[in-house]
Protein backbone atom coordinates (compact mmCIF):
# COMPACT_ATOMS: atom_id res chain seq x y z
CA UNK A 1 0.00 0.00 0.00
CA UNK A 2 1.43 3.63 -0.90
CA UNK A 3 1.06 6.16 2.13
CA UNK A 4 -1.24 8.93 1.24
CA UNK A 5 1.26 11.31 1.31
CA UNK A 6 3.28 9.17 -1.24
CA UNK A 7 0.20 9.24 -3.37
CA UNK A 8 -0.37 13.16 -2.88
CA UNK A 9 3.43 13.75 -3.66
CA UNK A 10 3.35 11.08 -6.53
CA UNK A 11 -0.18 13.47 -8.20
CA UNK A 12 1.83 17.15 -7.81
CA UNK A 13 4.76 15.84 -9.05
CA UNK A 14 2.91 14.40 -12.44
CA UNK A 15 1.04 18.01 -12.37
CA UNK A 16 4.31 19.72 -12.16
CA UNK A 17 5.67 17.67 -15.13
CA UNK A 18 3.40 16.72 -17.19
CA UNK A 19 0.77 20.41 -17.01
CA UNK A 20 -0.85 19.80 -20.48
CA UNK A 21 -1.89 16.39 -19.79
CA UNK A 22 -2.96 17.41 -16.12
CA UNK A 23 -4.79 20.31 -17.57
CA UNK A 24 -6.71 17.80 -20.20
CA UNK A 25 -7.27 15.37 -17.65
CA UNK A 26 -8.90 17.95 -15.36
CA UNK A 27 -10.89 19.52 -18.37
CA UNK A 28 -12.25 15.99 -19.57
CA UNK A 29 -13.15 14.35 -15.94
CA UNK A 30 -15.55 17.87 -15.82
CA UNK A 31 -16.82 17.38 -19.10
CA UNK A 32 -18.02 13.60 -17.96
CA UNK A 33 -18.76 15.10 -14.61
CA UNK A 34 -20.98 17.56 -15.66
CA UNK A 35 -22.96 15.51 -18.66
CA UNK A 36 -23.47 12.08 -16.57
CA UNK A 37 -25.17 15.43 -14.16
CA UNK A 38 -27.05 16.99 -16.77
CA UNK A 39 -28.62 13.62 -18.19
CA UNK A 40 -28.86 12.51 -14.91
CA UNK A 41 -31.30 15.10 -14.32
CA UNK A 42 -33.09 14.54 -17.25
CA UNK A 43 -31.32 17.02 -19.50
CA UNK A 44 -30.98 15.00 -22.93
CA UNK A 45 -29.41 18.45 -24.80
CA UNK A 46 -27.62 21.44 -24.34
CA UNK A 47 -29.77 24.26 -25.79
CA UNK A 48 -26.30 26.72 -25.56
CA UNK A 49 -24.49 24.51 -27.77
CA UNK A 50 -27.69 24.03 -30.58
CA UNK A 51 -29.14 21.24 -28.98
CA UNK A 52 -26.06 19.54 -28.57
CA UNK A 53 -26.93 15.74 -26.93
CA UNK A 54 -25.33 15.25 -23.64
CA UNK A 55 -23.84 12.51 -24.09
CA UNK A 56 -21.53 13.77 -26.83
CA UNK A 57 -19.67 15.63 -24.35
CA UNK A 58 -19.23 12.32 -22.37
CA UNK A 59 -17.98 11.17 -25.43
CA UNK A 60 -15.11 13.71 -25.71
CA UNK A 61 -14.35 13.26 -22.21
CA UNK A 62 -13.54 9.52 -22.48
CA UNK A 63 -11.72 9.98 -25.58
CA UNK A 64 -9.46 13.13 -23.64
CA UNK A 65 -8.70 10.43 -20.93
CA UNK A 66 -8.43 7.33 -23.15
CA UNK A 67 -5.73 9.62 -25.23
CA UNK A 68 -3.89 11.03 -21.93
CA UNK A 69 -3.52 7.77 -20.48
CA UNK A 70 -2.53 5.64 -23.27
CA UNK A 71 0.10 7.97 -24.47
CA UNK A 72 1.36 8.82 -20.26
CA UNK A 73 5.11 7.28 -21.75
CA UNK A 74 5.29 9.68 -24.43
CA UNK A 75 5.97 13.67 -24.46
CA UNK A 76 3.39 15.83 -21.84
CA UNK A 77 2.74 17.69 -25.62
CA UNK A 78 2.21 14.64 -27.68
CA UNK A 79 -0.13 13.26 -25.34
CA UNK A 80 -1.93 16.19 -24.84
CA UNK A 81 -2.74 17.37 -28.11
CA UNK A 82 -2.68 13.92 -30.09
CA UNK A 83 -5.65 13.32 -27.48
CA UNK A 84 -7.19 16.37 -28.63
CA UNK A 85 -6.85 15.35 -32.07
CA UNK A 86 -8.91 12.24 -31.33
CA UNK A 87 -11.58 13.76 -29.71
CA UNK A 88 -11.82 16.91 -31.98
CA UNK A 89 -11.55 14.23 -35.43
CA UNK A 90 -14.30 11.96 -33.81
CA UNK A 91 -17.00 14.95 -33.25
CA UNK A 92 -16.12 16.43 -36.98
CA UNK A 93 -16.18 13.03 -38.54
CA UNK A 94 -19.87 12.25 -37.41
CA UNK A 95 -20.92 15.92 -38.31
CA UNK A 96 -19.42 15.60 -41.74
CA UNK A 97 -21.02 12.39 -42.66
CA UNK A 98 -24.46 13.79 -41.13
CA UNK A 99 -24.30 16.68 -43.23
CA UNK A 100 -23.02 14.71 -46.38
CA UNK A 101 -26.42 12.28 -46.21
CA UNK A 102 -28.50 15.03 -46.32
CA UNK A 103 -27.16 16.20 -49.57
CA UNK A 104 -25.26 12.80 -51.19
CA UNK A 105 -23.00 15.04 -53.13
CA UNK A 106 -21.23 17.99 -51.43
CA UNK A 107 -21.68 19.76 -54.70
CA UNK A 108 -25.44 19.86 -54.40
CA UNK A 109 -24.95 21.95 -50.80
CA UNK A 110 -25.58 25.17 -50.70
CA UNK A 111 -22.79 27.68 -50.10
CA UNK A 112 -23.03 28.14 -46.26
CA UNK A 113 -23.34 24.58 -46.00
CA UNK A 114 -20.60 23.43 -48.23
CA UNK A 115 -18.29 25.61 -46.02
CA UNK A 116 -19.21 24.23 -43.22
CA UNK A 117 -18.86 20.85 -44.46
CA UNK A 118 -15.41 21.18 -45.83
CA UNK A 119 -14.39 22.60 -41.98
CA UNK A 120 -15.64 19.61 -40.72
CA UNK A 121 -13.94 17.42 -43.44
CA UNK A 122 -10.86 18.70 -42.74
CA UNK A 123 -10.49 18.71 -38.63
CA UNK A 124 -12.19 15.12 -38.91
CA UNK A 125 -8.64 14.71 -40.99
CA UNK A 126 -6.47 15.73 -38.76
CA UNK A 127 -6.63 12.26 -37.31
CA UNK A 128 -4.50 11.48 -39.77
CA UNK A 129 -1.77 13.34 -37.69
CA UNK A 130 -2.37 10.29 -35.40
CA UNK A 131 -1.54 7.28 -38.08
CA UNK A 132 1.47 9.54 -39.18
CA UNK A 133 3.42 9.54 -35.90
CA UNK A 134 2.25 6.13 -34.88
CA UNK A 135 0.03 6.65 -32.20
CA UNK A 136 -3.17 5.03 -34.11
CA UNK A 137 -3.53 2.14 -35.88
CA UNK A 138 -6.49 0.01 -36.84
CA UNK A 139 -6.48 -2.98 -34.59
CA UNK A 140 -8.82 -6.02 -34.88
CA UNK A 141 -11.56 -4.38 -32.18
CA UNK A 142 -11.77 -0.93 -34.29
CA UNK A 143 -12.60 -2.82 -37.37
CA UNK A 144 -15.26 -4.18 -35.71
CA UNK A 145 -16.23 -1.17 -34.46
CA UNK A 146 -15.78 0.32 -38.20
CA UNK A 147 -18.60 -2.10 -39.48
CA UNK A 148 -20.74 -1.75 -36.98
CA UNK A 149 -20.57 1.77 -37.63
CA UNK A 150 -21.43 1.52 -41.01
CA UNK A 151 -24.31 -0.78 -40.48
CA UNK A 152 -25.86 1.36 -37.95
CA UNK A 153 -25.58 4.37 -40.70
CA UNK A 154 -27.17 2.23 -43.10
CA UNK A 155 -30.27 0.51 -41.59
CA UNK A 156 -30.62 4.22 -40.17
CA UNK A 157 -30.36 5.46 -44.03
CA UNK A 158 -32.58 2.80 -45.26
CA UNK A 159 -35.08 3.85 -42.38
CA UNK A 160 -35.58 6.92 -44.41
CA UNK A 161 -33.08 9.30 -42.36
CA UNK A 162 -35.57 9.78 -39.27
CA UNK A 163 -34.50 12.98 -37.51
CA UNK A 164 -34.61 13.27 -34.01
CA UNK A 165 -35.86 16.96 -33.79
CA UNK A 166 -39.71 15.86 -35.15
CA UNK A 167 -39.00 12.17 -36.08
CA UNK A 168 -39.46 13.23 -40.03
CA UNK A 169 -37.83 10.67 -42.76
CA UNK A 170 -35.10 13.15 -44.95
CA UNK A 171 -35.66 10.43 -47.30
CA UNK A 172 -38.51 8.01 -48.76
CA UNK A 173 -37.96 4.72 -46.59
CA UNK A 174 -37.11 1.12 -47.90
CA UNK A 175 -38.34 -0.52 -45.38
CA UNK A 176 -41.73 0.44 -43.62
CA UNK A 177 -40.91 0.40 -40.34
CA UNK A 178 -41.95 3.79 -38.23
CA UNK A 179 -39.83 4.56 -35.48
CA UNK A 180 -40.75 6.44 -32.43
CA UNK A 181 -38.66 9.47 -31.06
CA UNK A 182 -36.92 7.31 -28.38
CA UNK A 183 -36.52 4.59 -30.90
CA UNK A 184 -34.66 7.41 -33.60
CA UNK A 185 -32.50 8.79 -30.45
CA UNK A 186 -31.60 5.23 -29.06
CA UNK A 187 -29.97 3.96 -33.12
CA UNK A 188 -28.83 8.19 -33.34
CA UNK A 189 -26.68 6.87 -30.06
CA UNK A 190 -25.73 3.61 -30.86
CA UNK A 191 -24.40 4.76 -34.24
CA UNK A 192 -22.26 7.40 -32.77
CA UNK A 193 -21.42 5.66 -29.70
CA UNK A 194 -19.94 2.81 -32.43
CA UNK A 195 -18.00 5.91 -34.01
CA UNK A 196 -16.18 6.95 -30.44
CA UNK A 197 -15.29 3.04 -30.07
CA UNK A 198 -13.00 3.30 -33.12
CA UNK A 199 -11.67 6.24 -31.94
CA UNK A 200 -11.22 4.73 -28.65
CA UNK A 201 -9.65 1.61 -29.93
CA UNK A 202 -7.24 3.89 -32.49
CA UNK A 203 -4.39 3.91 -30.21
CA UNK A 204 -1.16 1.92 -30.71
Amino acid sequence: MVPRREKIHQILRFGLERPQSTITIFGAGLMIIYSLYKRIAGTLYLEQLNYLDITTITMVGVLLLRGVVRLRHDSDGQAASIALIGALSFVFCFEALYKLSFFVFPWRMPPPELREFIIQVGIALTALAGFAFRKFRFSPASLVFVVIFVLCWVIWLVLGFPQLGNGKDIYPPHVNISLTLPMIYVLNRITKIALCLVYYCLYR
